[in-house]
Parts: C-alpha cells; sequence; structure tokens
C-alpha cells in the first residue's frame, strides 16, 4: 500500500463577480505528481491566457487527475450574503470547501484563503474534517502546483458558464463589477427588464444601476404616450 500522501488543493473563481455563478474546485493528487504538475506547466490561472487555461484544464482531466466542483449559482449566494441577513460569503465557500474535501478525501488540504485573516478559516475547515491537515493560506495558488490546478479547473468552468450565458443575453463581459461591458449589460438588464436569475442581486453594483425615479417616470409618460 502507498504510503503518499493524498494532496488536495481548492480554489475558486467568481466570488467577486456579479454575474454568473462561484464556482470552488479541488484537484487531487499524489504527492509525486506535483512535479508532473510543475512540468506540465501548471500554474495560477490569472497568469495565464485563457488558451493556456483551456491547455491545461485538458491536460488535468485526460491525465484521469481527480478534480471536483461546486458550482454556486447566484440565487444561492444572495441568501448568504449579509445584507440578506446570511452568514456571509466566507461561510459560503468554507461550505463548499468542506464538502470538496469530504469527496475527495485528502490526506493534506491546501486552501485558496479566501480571507487575509486566515486561521479562523483554517479552524472552522479542520472542525469538519478529522485526521486531514489542513493548510490555508492567501495566494496558495501562486505557491502550490495543485492549488494552482484547482484554480485552472474553477476558472475554465467559469469561463464556460459565462460563454453560455453571453450566448443567450449577448455581450456581458467578464462579469466583473470592474468590466465596462458588464456595467453596460446591467444597465440594459435593468431597463428591459430582463432575466435576474443570472445576477447577485444582493450586490452593491446593483445599487449603482438601478435605474433613478426621473427615469421611471420617463417610462411611465411614454408608455402613456405610446
Amino acid at each position: 500500500m502507498s504510503s503518499l500522501s493524498r494532496i488536495v488543493g481548492v480554489d475558486e473563481a467568481g466570488r467577486g463577480a456579479v454575474l454568473g455563478p462561484l464556482v470552488v474546485a479541488g484537484v487531487a493528487v499524489s504527492e509525486d505528481m506535483i512535479q508532473r504538475l510543475e512540468e506540465a506547466g501548471v500554474k495560477d490561472s490569472k497568469k495565464l491566457t485563457r488558451k493556456r487555461r483551456e491547455e491545461l484544464y485538458n491536460w488535468i482531466t485526460s491525465n484521469g487527475i481527480e478534480n471536483t466542483l461546486e458550482i454556486i449559482e447566484p440565487q444561492r449566494i444572495d441568501t448568504y450574503t449579509r445584507r440578506r441577513g446570511g452568514p456571509g460569503i466566507n461561510t459560503l465557500e468554507i461550505e463548499a470547501i468542506i464538502s470538496i474535501a469530504k469527496t475527495l478525501k485528502p490526506d493534506i488540504l491546501i486552501v485558496d484563503c479566501p480571507a487575509k485573516n486566515t486561521e479562523p478559516i483554517r479552524s472552522k475547515i479542520s472542525k469538519h474534517l478529522a485526521g486531514v491537515r489542513v493548510l490555508c493560506q492567501c495566494h496558495a495558488d501562486e505557491e502550490y502546483p495543485v492549488v494552482a490546478a484547482a484554480s485552472i479547473v474553477a476558472k475554465v468552468i467559469r469561463d464556460a458558464a459565462l460563454s453560455d450565458l453571453a450566448k443567450i443575453l449577448g455581450d456581458i463581459g467578464s462579469g466583473y463589477p470592474s468590466d465596462p461591458k458588464t456595467l453596460a449589460f446591467l444597465h440594459r438588464l435593468v431597463r428591459q427588464k430582463g432575466p435576474t436569475d443570472v445576477v447577485r442581486r444582493s450586490w452593491r453594483t446593483l445599487d449603482r444601476v438601478m435605474p433613478t425615479l426621473g427615469e421611471y417616470l420617463g417610462w411611465e409618460e411614454s408608455t402613456r404616450e405610446g
């Protein structure tokens, strides 16, 4: 029986986005596989082009490397926000991390921490994973290839989800509040009373794009004139 440790890396994509899902991914390898990840060029997904991320995602999945996902849609995200009286997005992400760890069963779990104060997050995760050594670190995807692999899986899956939405809704940009294309889409969506299940409605970004009273009165006037 192998004495090599089973290592799981976990990372997310889309946490700060106002459109589309939050994707949390886990990748599991034995410790002798780490060097192969490095040799393949696996690194933090933010440092890779979209084409290269997709190539590495295909390499990861075609080499039988175990991975699993938690895809969390906007409506569920909204219920966790403190603005809606929820426990906070960190709690949602912790629950996803625990679920992934219970599926992949690591000896060592390495998490790209969603908060600068890492110890409370690590402690909450450890409490649910008896016998697992839990490392929780900011920017872990820059230091640990297995976490970088998880970041690639999460990003590719989220990008695919955004591409599917764009086929239906048009150019929605990256889904992040800093993206002018995303903000332009939100303005159109609100004014045309389009589908809201793709939007995190508890985000403050929505406050900035909601129509003013004057615009509402203008709509009412144009409706009567029509």
